[in-house]
């Protein structure tokens, strides 16, 4: 196993702890009705209950964790005539770095929604929670996280198939 794959798979294994944990914390202390939504003055303009958040986070865990990861599964079958890479020619000699590498960035991806939506959720129940005293403006870094978490996986991960791996001799 490569370096890359293990890291991959810490990666998802540990996003999926953070994104579980955060799912059950943000029902135990969210109050009945959750605000997603503020107006200017900082109060709450848009409200769901705490079931509905729950229940909305954790669909969009599953369908996250099970959709992508059954994409990987299928990564082998792909032909790469079809493939939206460059250098299909390099990468054709290659095909299972190829499909190591992709499924190591779904992965990534995987990885990336997940630390999004635990640390989202985080923010969400410290803002509606009675112990904590932070308003909503205390959360703004989470908006640059998400924003270099998803460049890091959209852009700078997939410039990786520009260069095809160069063949033993």
């Amino acid at each position: 196993m490569k370096i890359s794959t293990f890291a991959a798979l810490i990666w998802r294994w540990c996003s999926m702890l953070l994104a579980i944990a955060a799912i059950v914390w943000t029902y135990s202390v969210n109050p009945d009705d959750v605000a997603l939504s503020y107006d200017a003055s900082g109060s709450g303009d848009f409200f769901l209950t705490k079931s509905q958040v729950f229940y909305l986070a954790s669909a969009i865990f599953l369908l996250n964790n099970v959709l992508i990861a059954a994409m990987k599964k299928q990564i082998h079958t792909i032909p790469i005539s079809v493939l939206p890479i460059p250098a299909k020619e390099g990468w054709r000699q290659n095909r299972a770095e190829l499909d190591e590498f992709l499924g190591n960035w779904l992965y990534a991806i995987v990885g990336a929604v997940n630390v999004i939506l635990g640390i989202g959720l985080f923010a969400l129940a410290t803002v509606n929670s009675q112990q904590f005293v932070q308003s909503i403006s205390d959360f703004e870094w989470l908006y640059y996280v998400s924003l270099f978490l998803l460049v890091l996986v959209f852009v700078i991960i997939p410039l990786r198939l520009l260069r095809p791996p160069v063949p033993a001799s």
